[in-house]
C-alpha cells in the first residue's frame, strides 16, 4: 500500500510539474516587457532556467518526479513557441 501512495504522489507531482512549466512559459513572456526584446526569445530564457530548476531537482533526489514534469513541459513549449516563430 506504502509504494502505491508513493506512485501516486509521484504522479501528482509530475502533473503538478507539467502544469506550472506550461503556464510559466506560455504566459510570463506576454506580461513581461524586457527592453524591446521579442517575447519568443524571453520564453526561451524562461524555459532555459525552468530547464536548469527542473534538472536541479531530479538530480539533488528531492522532488524527481516534479522536476521530470518541469523539465518536459519546458522544453516542449519552448520547442513550440521557437517552431511558430520559424514557420
Amino acid at each position: 500500500m506504502r509504494y502505491l501512495v508513493i506512485q501516486m504522489e509521484n504522479l501528482l507531482l509530475l502533473a503538478i510539474g507539467f502544469v506550472a512549466g506550461w503556464f510559466v512559459v506560455a504566459t510570463v513572456p506576454q506580461q513581461i516587457t524586457i527592453a524591446s526584446l521579442p517575447t519568443w526569445l524571453i520564453a526561451t530564457a524562461i524555459a532555459t532556467a525552468l530547464l536548469a530548476l527542473g534538472g536541479r531537482f531530479v538530480f539533488d533526489g528531492t522532488f524527481q518526479a516534479f522536476g521530470g514534469g518541469l523539465m518536459a513541459s519546458s522544453s516542449l513549449a519552448a520547442f513550440i513557441v521557437i517552431y511558430d516563430v520559424v514557420r
